[in-house]
């Protein structure tokens, strides 16, 4: 326990066990960082959906089909109207964006993430660069939304929390914290393949995943990565383990879950909560 004194204390949100992650089942999915999912024609399924040349995550479930749309963080509150074009025919696709309540946690790290010299600037921005590139790979498979938790510990921070760091605000919390010892096993959520890898200035060692049409998990903070780029991963192979490197407090695992290169809750895709999403479209 002694282990992880110094970064739960510096946690302001209640923890839970990764037991305890139903208690938000009765968030709504049409949220800030949710997901709008759309039913659409079997015809639709293998078409180029397109938001803004960017194409959008379609998959079947007991024989109907559906777009599933990733909220942005920055979404204005109420009516959301996507101009979307399928083949060369134009729709609008509107639907209502809820209110959430996020958190504010306080959070102090190493100074030369607040204020990074002009060496590690040039190496930021070209780390940066290197994980655009990442994030705008399409990789044409289904994915499996039926996701496991990647790692076992304590949850200590959500997504959507604004974050204040050394005193700073900071950008708001873009995926899941879960503290356990380092050297902690990650396993893979979900079916994917690695499409990057690497040991960068705010992420330390890090995987990408990429599951299929736009979704990808980030992890980052590693001690060890155990994949490779282009290996094909499955359902609960070992691919890391927990540390505390890059812009880090403590020993802990941050999933980031991303669909059309938007951040959203990883949260949603645990306990088969998507797939009751689907289940309600169909009522």
């Amino acid at each position: 326990m002694k282990l992880f004194n110094t970064y739960i204390f510096l946690i302001i949100l209640s923890t839970c066990s990764t037991e305890e992650l139903r208690a938000s089942d009765n968030l709504s999915v049409n949220t800030k960082g949710g997901v709008y999912i759309h039913k659409i024609k079997k015809s639709d399924l293998n078409s180029n959906i397109l938001l803004n040349n960017q194409q959008l995550l379609t998959i079947e479930y007991k024989n109907n089909f559906f777009l599933l749309y990733g909220i942005p963080y920055n979404s204005p509150l109420g009516k959301n109207d996507l101009k979307i074009r399928i083949n060369n025919d134009i729709s609008h696709l509107k639907f209502n964006v809820q209110d959430r309540n996020f958190d504010t946690q306080y959070i102090n790290v190493s100074s030369k993430y607040i204020n990074p010299g002009i060496d590690s600037q040039k190496r930021i921005s070209l780390e940066r660069k290197n994980l655009i590139e990442a994030k705008d790979i399409w990789y044409n498979r289904s994915p499996d939304l039926k996701f496991i938790i990647p790692a076992n510990g304590i949850i200590t921070g959500k997504f959507g929390t604004k974050r204040f760091y050394n005193g700073k605000e900071g950008n708001f919390h873009n995926g899941l914290d879960v503290a356990a010892e380092r050297g902690s096993p990650i396993i893979s959520p979900s079916r994917g393949k690695v499409i990057l890898t690497g040991n960068y200035y705010y992420n330390g060692k890090f995987i990408i995943l990429d599951h299929g049409k736009g979704l990808k998990s980030i992890f980052i903070h590693l001690d060890e990565i155990l994949v490779k780029k282009g290996e094909i991963i499955s359902k609960g192979d070992l691919i890391g383990k927990i540390g505390n490197t890059g812009k880090s407090s403590g020993p802990h695992l941050h999933w980031s879950l991303m669909l059309n290169k938007t951040y959203i809750d990883p949260e949603y895709f645990l306990e088969n909560r998507i797939i009751d999403y689907f289940s309600l479209k169909l009522e």
